[in-house]
């Protein structure tokens, strides 16, 4: 099992959006994906058309649930764990990253979208992972947020950045290129994210031949090449 995170505390980066397209792709790809909403905004799980979850990632850390039990099986063949505002109370629990990891251990793939702030949850989510991938729009609170969360994920796997939606790269490049790797190809304008969103799907089950989903297609298989060091087997 490998463990990967979608980092940017800033919101409105396409973190949500990114962490979805990339399980939504590993399953395309055949692998076995849960897809966890750590940000106590709860955006991903309410794009998901999911309000007031019964389960979160709360009940599992508390051992009142059994993860079998507590995640959600979706249509676009990925597993996921939904999040809400009572994810905080996490934060006040002494929690064992290393047994909760265990709990996941039944997925090849565990995509996380972290919280969009600076806290304790964040730093669960680098304990968690082996790997982490931020993401950014081309402002400048958004590039911040890069060097931000990557305080947080020093013993983690640094794929880079994948820069969301933006036609003009330089201002990324400028700022995080000396310290970040860029991930090419960037995710490029597309209005299927917007439409994808409305609908309630990923943009990849929305437009599978659109400029956007095609990205993330290919990030995806460089990041599944990465984590487990061979190719990855398309299953389309």
């Amino acid at each position: 099992m490998k463990v990967i995170s979608i980092a940017n505390p800033t919101g409105g980066t396409g973190k949500s959006t990114t962490a979805l397209a990339i399980a939504v792709a590993a399953a395309e790809y055949g692998r076995n994906v849960l897809l966890i909403d750590l940000d106590e905004r709860a955006n991903l799980t309410f794009q998901l058309a999911i309000e007031n979850p019964r389960f979160t990632m709360l009940e599992v850390a508390a051992g009142s649930v059994s993860t079998d039990l507590a995640v959600i099986r979706t249509a676009e063949r990925f597993d996921f764990l939904a999040g809400a505002p009572r994810t905080t109370a996490l934060e006040s629990m002494q929690i064992s990253a290393e047994s909760l990891k265990e709990k996941f251990n039944t997925y090849e793939l565990v995509v996380i979208d972290t919280s969009s702030a600076l806290n304790q949850r964040l730093l669960l989510a680098s304990q968690l992972s082996d790997a982490v991938l931020y993401v950014t729009t081309d402002s400048l609170n958004s590039t911040r947020g890069v060097v931000l969360a990557a305080d947080f994920f020093k013993q983690s796997l640094q794929f880079g950045v994948l820069p969301i939606m933006t036609a003009d790269q330089s201002q990324v490049l400028s700022i995080l290129k000396n310290d970040f790797k860029i991930i090419d190809p960037a995710i490029p304008n597309d209005q299927s994210v917007l439409a994808a969103q409305i609908e309630n799907k990923s943009v990849l089950s929305y437009d599978k031949s659109g400029l956007a989903s095609d990205a993330y297609r290919d990030v995806t298989y460089f990041l599944l090449e990465e984590l487990f060091s061979s190719k990855a087997d398309a299953a389309l």
